[in-house]
This record gives structure tokens, sequence and C-alpha cells, in this order.
């Protein structure tokens, strides 16, 4: 009865230090306590203590309101965010409470304070990889016309292609991949060092990427997206400078981050007006890039919040390194662009990243093909004798290093074709079209001949 009574009154003592007022351990506390032998009653003081001491510490209290002086060009930035997010979450950007965001601020700091260090797990990385994400028959069979790609450049790297548990590879895709110098695993393996388990309630699962570069036996990793096809063997730049001294290459999205985005404030960086990053590929080195890696793990993680904030896992990146002042090298060349023309107006359908390296003519040469519209597109208006020719041009502005002054714009064309394109209404650089056939020869045949798909085929209705 008697241990019933000081365990109740400890408990209630307990309660008590986790009040707002956070009261510190009281005489009338000291004199219940003395009841206890003395032994007994100065341990408990001295752990109440300790407790009232460390909630004090991590207390989440709503920061004071200041001015803080604007650094940015608010109408330069908005006028590049993609609208269909800002849409969608500003509303909720603008409602978020400060206590809210310093509690989500200080669980993410939190958990870099808790994260193992790259020694605990260096055992299990070694040598240097490709990394694919695919889950079903069509990223597979894409990542396979990727890899033969590579392949056919003289690219021998080993490649490991990710998928959900709920994702079965069948016995002659797995022979496939095996033909190629590739393996299919397993996100859900239980001695990985980041599992993941289900999906994300959605189509696209954008929260596995950081997990399968973690997950991966490579220390130093690409990443591709399934419909990302190298110009050439992209290896060479894993010997660059840009990557050996700083472990982490990254490309520019055609986004930037709106200014009332309250991504800014959890992660405790500065707005600015730069282009957002664009994760279909990454090159890392995980020794070097362990713990912002570990950040953008959680951040996709926890993609119930940071999905509102971010559009998808590709800033989860940048925003991990910036969040931390790690270092990362951003290609300087903005990106651009390849499709075909659509009654009278150029529409894009792939995105075209370019080389950190200038050429002999000035300007970078292109490196990655992203068709990421390309398998949504009506292919009708790029058929020509039974076959398909989706890029017809390139358009790129004509100076872009260090440049956030473009404009880039998404419009729908006719039947509902989703289009990208370069526009310069406001004193932005001048636009030029190139040939594909004349920057990259053979690049189109090559894709289809090793069995890469085009568009999609749409019946219009009258």
């Amino acid at each position: 009865m008697v241990l019933l009574i000081y365990t109740t009154f400890i408990y209630f003592a307990i309660i008590s230090l986790t009040e707002t007022s956070l009261p510190t351990i009281t005489p009338a506390h000291k004199r219940t306590l003395d009841l206890l032998s003395s032994d007994q009653g100065q341990f408990i003081i001295e752990n109440l203590q300790k407790i009232s001491d460390k909630i004090r510490e991590e207390e989440v209290k709503a920061p004071e309101q200041e001015d803080i002086p604007v650094t940015y060009d608010y109408d330069s930035i908005t006028r590049n965010t993609d609208p269909n997010h800002t849409k969608a979450h500003l509303q909720f950007w603008q409602n978020l409470s400060p206590k809210a965001i310093a509690t989500y601020k200080q669980d993410w700091k939190r958990f870099i304070a808790n994260l193992s260090p790259y020694s605990s797990f260096q055992s299990k990385y070694d040598g240097t990889g490709i990394v694919f994400t695919a889950g079903n028959k069509d990223t597979l069979n894409r990542t396979l016309t990727i890899i033969s790609i590579m392949r056919d450049y003289g690219c021998n790297l080993p490649v490991e292609v990710w998928h959900l548990p709920d994702e079965r590879f069948s016995a002659k895709e797995v022979k496939q991949l095996e033909a190629l110098n590739a393996i299919s695993k397993d996100l859900s393996g239980p001695n990985l060092v980041r599992p993941v388990q289900k999906k994300r309630d959605a189509e696209k699962q954008f929260q596995i990427k950081a997990a399968a570069i973690i997950n991966s036996e490579f220390q130093k990793v690409l990443y591709l997206d399934s419909d990302n096809i190298p110009t050439r063997n992209p290896e060479y730049l894993f010997h660059s400078k840009e990557f050996e001294e700083t472990g982490a290459l990254f490309w520019p999205d055609f986004w930037k981050t709106h200014p009332e985005n309250r991504i800014y404030d959890i992660l405790d960086i500065p707005c600015s007006d730069t282009w957002e990053q664009e994760s279909g590929q990454i090159y890392l080195d995980k020794e070097r890039a362990w713990v912002p890696l570990q950040l953008a793990w959680y951040l996709q993680s926890h993609h119930e919040l940071y999905f509102q904030l971010l559009n998808g896992d590709k800033d989860t990146f940048k925003y991990a390194w910036e969040a931390l002042g790690a270092p990362y090298h951003m290609a300087e060349t903005f990106l651009g662009m390849a499709g075909t023309m659509v009654e009278g107006r150029y529409c894009g359908h792939t995105m075209v990243q370019y080389d950190l390296y200038s050429s002999g003519y000035g300007e970078a040469s292109p490196l990655f093909i992203h068709a990421n519209l390309l398998k949504i597109t009506d292919k009708t208006h790029f058929e020509q004798d039974g076959k398909e020719r989706p890029w017809d041009t390139l358009k790129r502005y004509t100076a872009t290093r260090g440049n956030t002054w473009l404009h880039p714009e998404f419009y729908i064309a006719a039947h509902g074709r989703a289009c990208m394109d370069f526009t310069h209404p406001n004193g932005e650089p001048e636009v030029i079209l190139e040939p594909i056939d004349d920057i990259i020869p053979g690049f189109q045949e090559r894709y289809f001949e090793l069995g890469g798909k085009g568009g999609e085929k749409r019946v219009v209705e009258v």
C-alpha cells in the first residue's frame, strides 16, 4: 500500500513536470520523498529533476514572430513555381502553425542527432554501380532498354533494379536482367538498412528512391529513373572533379519553390531564387553523403507531410543537403527539352539534362534524355511510315549558366497533349531549335532498335 502511494505520487509528479509551466521539484515533493530512506529519496529527486530538465530542453515552443529581411524577389520566384502543386497546397502552407513548424523541425533534428554513422554499415557497401527502381512491366521494360543501351555504349558497371515486395519479376524477366549483368532486389529484405514494407497510397511511389540508394550494395551510386536514357556511357562523371570534391551531383528542374512554402522554416534554410532539383539522375558517394542521404530518406518516409511541401522525392535530396550544409554540385547548364512541332507550336515531352562541361562550341552537350511525358503522349503526330520519331528537335535557351531569369511553360495542346515550351516574353535569353539527329547522331534509332517504347495510341473522339 505504501509503495502504491509513493508510486502514485511519483506518477503525478512526472505528470506535473510535463505541464506547460514545467515546475521544478518543490519543497512539498522533497518532504514527501523524505518519508523514504534518504538514498531512495535522493535517487528519485535526482531522476525527476533529470526528467524535468530533459523536457525543458526538448519542449516545443512556438517561435516568436520576427521581421526577417527579404533577400529574394517574390515575383521572380513565383512566376516559375509549379502552379498545380501551389494551388493544391498553398492554403496548407499558409495555415501551418508556428508550433507545428517547430515540432517538425525538432523531429528531423532529433533523427539526425540519433543517426548511426556510415562506419556502422561500411561492410555492406563496396564498389560503384547503377540503381533503378522498377515495379511493373512497363517500368521494367524501359529499364531493360536503358541497360541494353548503356551496355552498347561499353558501360560495364553492375546494375541493381529495386522493387516493392508485391512487385515480383517473372523467371524470364530475372534472366533478362542477369544477361545484362543486372539483378532484381526486393526493398522489403529483412537485412536491409532501410527496408520498405508497403506501398504509398498513390500511383507514384516516390518514397522509395532514397531507400533503394541506401540499400544498394554499392558505395558509389548512379541512380537513374526508368525513363531516363543516357546519350553515352555516363560512368566518367564518377571521376569528375565535381564528384570528387562533393560526392553528390544533381541537375536542375523547371520549377522553383514558392516563397510561402513552409519547407524553408522546417528545414531552417533561406528562401532563394534558385531552381529546384530534378532527380531522374543522381550521383552519390554514400560514405561522404551518408548523413544528408539519411535525411532525404527521412523526408521521403514521412511523405504524408513532406510531399505536401515538396513535389515528390526530387527536392528531398537538394533540401536535405542544404539543411545540413553538406556540399553538392548542381549542373550549371539549365535543362532543355526534346519534342516535335504540333499545329504550329513546339511541344516538348522530354527533359534534356546536360553534361557538366562545355563542348567545343561553348555549350554543354546533352547527357540524359529523360522522357518523362513521352509515355503519356499521343504518338499519332510523330509517327512516320509506321515508325515513331518522337524526338525531332531539341529546344534550349542560349545562355543559362547561373541564370534564373528563364520562362519554361507548360500547356495542353490539341487532343489533350501535355507539352513543354520555352518562351522569352520579358527579356529572357533567346531560344534555339536544333535537329536531334545533328546533336545526338543515331540516338533515336538505337533507342528503338534496343526495345525502346514511344508514346501511346489514343482514340480521338470526333
